[in-house]
């Protein structure tokens, strides 16, 4: 994995939202320092973020998830622009400039859109820019519509991924992929290497605990599936402690590496 020279890293609603609800601030901060090492060690990095609607809650002083969809796509309006100030100041204190990219699953139905998504991620990859992309959650529902949208943002890290020929790193609230749910079975043991999505594999997914976000570990194989059938490879790590990206990169044991091409 030293050799990734263009790299996605996805974060998830768990990650930068704890589980009492609140803004995991320190947790972003070293989120921010890490990515920042990539960049001035001459790596191509974009970030796929989660949690608008999260952070939204917390600002709003919210008990819980709405329900109703349009609550939620404003929670989601409300968030994003609180989000993005927070990633703003905390990449700001490591000198490392960010820009917003917020997409629909028709950018990826239309070549002329997604040509111009493109060219506009290169340039700022040349300017030595992280691209910070989320789903645009205002008008595309998630909840409702599949059709219209990626319904969690494993997917849509991986099709970025796999757009830009890049490798994937996806940040999540557990240490790796287990033998089964590790919350449920005490036998249960980490997979630190995967060369094949295989059903037994599907069958052990266990899902995530915080009830903030829509993903699980069935979407975070679906992305894995998806990264290695173009030959890429994808690291799946905790993300409590984010300096753990710049260990996987190292080639340390840390999570799960899936590595190989699909048959």
């Amino acid at each position: 994995m030293a050799k990734w020279q263009r790299v996605v890293v996805k974060v998830g609603t768990s990650t930068i939202v704890g589980s009492d609800g609140k803004v995991n601030y320190p947790v972003i901060n070293r989120l921010a320092q890490g990515l920042t090492t990539l960049v001035n060690e001459g790596r191509e990095v974009l970030f796929v973020t989660s949690g608008a609607i999260g952070v939204a809650i917390d600002q709003m002083n919210l008990p819980a998830r709405p329900t109703k969809i349009p609550e939620q796509q404003a929670l989601a309006a409300i968030g994003q622009g609180y989000l993005m100030s927070i990633y703003n100041q905390s990449f700001a204190f490591y000198k490392q400039t960010v820009g917003q990219v917020l997409l629909t699953y028709d950018v990826f139905e239309n070549a002329g859109l997604l040509a111009h998504t493109k060219e506009a991620i290169q340039q700022l990859f040349e300017q030595r820019v992280i691209p910070i992309v989320n789903e645009n959650d205002v008008i595309a529902v998630d909840e409702l519509d599949h059709q219209h949208s990626f319904g969690d943002n494993d997917r849509l890290a991986a099709l970025v991924a796999r757009e830009l020929q890049a490798d994937l790193i996806i940040l999540s609230d557990v240490d790796a992929l287990y033998t089964a749910n590790p919350n449920l079975d005490p036998k249960a043991t980490p997979i630190h290497q995967v060369k094949a999505i295989t059903d037994d594999l599907r069958l052990a997914a266990t899902g995530s605990t915080s009830g903030l976000g829509t993903g699980g570990m069935t979407t975070k194989l679906a992305a894995a599936d998806l990264t290695m059938s173009d030959g890429r490879e994808m690291a799946l790590i905790n993300g409590d402690n984010p300096a753990n990206i710049l260990s996987i990169i190292k080639g340390e044991v840390i999570g799960t590496h899936f590595q190989g091409v699909q048959k």
